[in-house]
Order: structure tokens, then C-alpha cells, then sequence
């Protein structure tokens, strides 16, 4: 489950540019259950679609207590998507309506206690496929996200074998974030396992102490 990501300057920059952005994304490093920035698109524009960054709570489902919206004590900070059944229904409507980019440079995995950062090669940005929802009301908006996760890939096998993040190509960012868009069969093909870039692997200290403990290694792409 990746549950860590980063976001450094250059990639940043570029997510700006590439997605028309009119306020700078924030850089550091993010965790589940702690708020996250979202890039969706809210509504038509004279230009096209209007995408707007967001913070939200990196867990979708949330719940009410003493009168303010918590994680919830479901895991949901991924939603996972299974080959030939699709999402669990918490899922769904999200999924024809509420979809989201995740913004970022680089993430954690890990398995059996032994935790990886992966970054791009190129050090190219990486546009993570999201879904959001709204728990508040229109003055008070309380968003919650999760990050999708697909069946693992080979080539992954020693860092995270049953799942990865889905990571969008550049080509697909548009129709992914369009909220008119809700023939979501359009996106199967995006849900099987491919690395869509070259990876620098380095095994780290921990699931969040990104000091590395090895030499790096590369991960081809597909």
C-alpha cells in the first residue's frame, strides 16, 4: 500500500504548467491519515476544464466525531481496484464523478517491513490517479482522498507484491479529471499493471525515514 509520497520543486513546476495550476503546489513530504493536496476539476471553463488544487484528508471515508470529520477506522487511504471486479462500492460513485490527481515526485513502498522510495528516473513529475469526496456542504466543504491501487506488477515483486499505485500518463490527465466524463470502461486499460517510466529504486531506513541504507537500483520501463 503506498501510504507515503513526496513532491520536490522541478516535477512540481512542471504539474503546474502541464495542468494550467493558478496557485504553486506545496512541496515536503505527505502521509496517510494526514492532509494531502488534491488537483480536480470543479467546473467548465471558457478554456476548458478548470483544475483547482485542493487539501484533503488522505483517507476517504471519514466520520463525524465530537462534532468534526476524522479518519475514518476503515483503512481507505488507497482504493483498490481489482482485476475483473472493479472497486468496492464505497468506492464507485467516486469513481464515475470525484476523480483526482494526486501530485508527486517520488513514493514509499514497502513489504515484510523492508520499505523502497521510488522516483522517476528523469526526475519527471508523477500524476497519481485519485478519488475525492465531499463529506461538508457548499460553505463548509470537508474533502477526503484516496489513492487508487491496481494488482501488482512483476517487476515490483520484491518491493510490493500484490498492488501499485496507478500513475496516469500525461496523454490521459485531461479525460481523468474531466467530471462530465463518467464511462469509466474508458479507463480499463489504465488499471492493468505497466510501469510507464524509468525508476531509481533506493531501499530506505523506514516507511517514512527516506535515509538510504543501499546504492539505488533501476527500474526499466515497460
Amino acid at each position: 500500500m503506498c501510504g507515503f509520497i513526496e513532491l520536490v520543486k522541478k516535477p512540481a513546476k512542471k504539474i503546474e504548467q502541464k495542468l494550467d495550476l493558478q496557485v504553486p503546489l506545496e512541496l515536503g513530504s505527505f502521509k496517510c491519515y494526514h492532509p494531502i493536496q488534491i488537483i480536480h476539476s470543479a467546473e467548465q471553463g471558457t478554456k476548458g476544464l478548470n483544475n483547482q488544487v485542493t487539501k484533503a484528508m488522505w483517507q476517504f471515508l471519514l466520520e463525524q466525531k465530537d462534532g468534526e470529520w476524522k479518519p475514518s477506522k476503515y483503512t481507505s487511504f488507497n482504493s483498490r481496484w481489482y482485476e475483473g471486479k472493479g472497486f468496492k462500492k464505497s468506492f464507485t460513485k467516486a469513481y464515475r464523478e470525484t476523480r483526482c490527481i494526486i501530485p508527486a515526485s517520488g513514493f514509499v513502498e514497502g513489504m515484510n517491513k523492508v520499505y523502497h522510495l521510488l522516483t522517476p528516473a528523469d526526475g519527471s513529475p508523477i500524476y497519481f490517479g485519485g478519488l475525492f469526496k465531499n463529506w461538508g456542504d457548499e460553505d463548509n466543504p470537508v474533502y477526503s482522498a484516496s489513492m487508487i491501487t491496481i494488482p501488482g506488477h512483476k517487476k515490483l515483486a520484491d518491493i510490493h507484491q500484490k498492488a501499485m499505485p496507478l500513475m496516469l500518463p500525461e496523454k490521459d490527465l485531461e479525460m481523468w479529471l474531466d467530471p462530465s466524463f463518467k464511462n469509466t470502461d474508458a479507463f480499463t486499460d489504465l488499471m492493468q499493471p505497466k510501469i510507464r517510466q524509468d525508476f531509481e529504486a533506493v531501499k530506505i531506513k523506514g516507511w517514512s525515514n527516506l535515509e538510504a541504507v543501499e546504492d539505488g537500483f533501476e527500474i526499466k520501463a515497460d
